[in-house]
């Protein structure tokens, strides 16, 4: 509570005058003597955080009249820019400069600004040149090409902007040269050609390739913006970019590009999971499904390992593999009730001799969720057969063939054994 009655309490003794726009320092009273260097610092800098630019130059002010120290005055000068004070702007410098004091570059960048905020463009054009002569480095120039911009003359502002990017071939001052060229000269090509050309010759920036996104989402350039984002994704692996990236090439149907990005960045796991399923590359589908259900705990993930696990497996028959297989649908159909797995693991068992009977109340379950499925079907015709069932066995693959068609070749399979059956001949 103290602290709050003394910031109101000085508020009052200093700023009488400054919380106006037009002038914020028209009236400065001296501080209880109390209030020590530090305490004012701490005054200004929360005014500063809390935008009362105003007061924030008075604390300031109060301080350099204290202590003398240019640091407080240059603060004081910089909250008077931030607040827009640019008259108070101007006549502080042109009183100073007038007493004989030369203004510092800093100084003089503001009293640029300010004569340009008031509209004064000759006297900043004027005071931009002769702080060019001064010293010409970035700073300078760019303030002298700011100039131009709001005059709206672009081939001098382009002029000194190029002069700035010669000297040190900064990305800030290119993304200027390619916006001039881009939005206010009409040239799009030659500012994407300008920022390849920075690309290649002195390494990808983020700032210049954020830009050149912009620049070929306007221009509808596709191939563009598959070059150009794979970089961006390696200096900002952010999932916007990874997301458009995958986005772009699923579009684009360019699957190898995407298979590479996606396992080298892993942002869409269960992405690749299903391009790997579809193009049958079931040895790299198993361990990523193990790493999914790790992961999430998800028993769709451990029924696909399962799945793919069998695919891939060059001996079929082979008892650790069985082993693992049913285990894993197992577990998956005790909490799910899905066709899908209770058809896998009922035909694995059937087909394998592991209990037949068992495999075969799986596939009925699986039935009771998709009567019609002539996968199902064939399944529990299947099963029929082991058990030596062929009449029912038969009717059934009667069924598939006219679900299914008889040109599959286990469809085909099936029927000729449950021919062979019925006809006494089973082996």
């Amino acid at each position: 509570m103290y602290k709050v009655l003394l910031i109101a309490a000085l508020s009052l003794l200093i700023f009488q005058g400054c919380s106006t726009q037009t002038t914020p320092t028209a009236a400065v009273e001296e501080a209880p003597m109390y209030v020590d260097e530090n305490t004012l610092i701490l005054f200004a800098l929360d005014a500063q955080a809390q935008n009362r630019f105003a007061e924030t130059v008075g604390y300031f002010d109060l301080l350099y009249k204290r202590t003398e120290d240019p640091v407080y005055r240059d603060k004081a000068m910089a909250a008077l820019m931030h607040g827009r004070y640019y008259n108070d702007v101007v006549s502080r410098l042109e009183t100073r400069r007038s007493s004989g004091e030369t203004l510092n570059e800093q100084e003089l960048r503001y009293l640029v600004l300010a004569y340009l905020a008031k509209k004064a463009y000759v006297k900043a054009e004027s005071e931009a040149q002769s702080l060019v002569k001064i010293r010409e480095n970035e700073e300078n120039l760019v303030v002298l090409a700011e100039v131009y911009r709001v005059q709206k003359d672009y081939l001098k502002m382009l002029a000194a902007l190029e002069r700035a990017y010669q000297l040190n071939y900064s990305e800030d001052v290119l993304d200027k040269i390619v916006v001039t060229l881009y939005s206010n000269m009409q040239k799009p090509y030659e500012a994407i050609g300008r920022i390849n050309a920075h690309n290649r010759n002195l390494g990808y920036s983020l700032l210049l390739s954020k830009r050149l996104v912009l620049f070929y989402r306007d221009q509808g350039d596709i191939q563009g913006l598959l070059d150009v984002y794979p970089k961006l994704y390696e200096m900002e692996p952010t999932k916007v970019h990874a997301d458009v990236i995958t986005q772009l090439y699923w579009s684009e149907q360019k699957m190898p590009e995407l298979i590479a990005f996606l396992e080298k960045s892993h942002t869409n796991d269960e992405l690749l999971l299903k391009i790997y399923s579809s193009q049958k590359k079931f040895e790299k589908a198993v361990p990523l499904a193990q790493k999914l259900y790790e992961e999430s705990g998800d028993l769709e993930f451990l029924g696909q390992k399962a799945i793919f696990m069998y695919e891939s497996s060059k001996n079929r028959g082979d008892a650790r593999i069985l082993d693992s297989v049913i285990k894993d649908l197992t577990e998956v159909v005790a909490v799910k009730e899905e066709g899908y797995y209770l058809n896998y693991l009922g035909y694995c068992m059937i087909e394998h001799d592991r209990n037949v009977s068992k495999g075969i109340t799986y596939v009925k379950r699986a039935l009771e969720t998709e009567p019609d499925s002539g996968y199902f079907i064939d399944s529990l015709a299947w099963g029929y057969y082991k058990e030596g069932k062929c009449k029912e066995a038969d009717a059934l693959m009667q069924k598939v063939v006219e679900l299914l068609g008889g040109d599959d070749p286990e469809v085909k399979a099936h029927v000729n054994a449950i021919n062979k059956c019925l006809k006494g001949s089973k082996k």
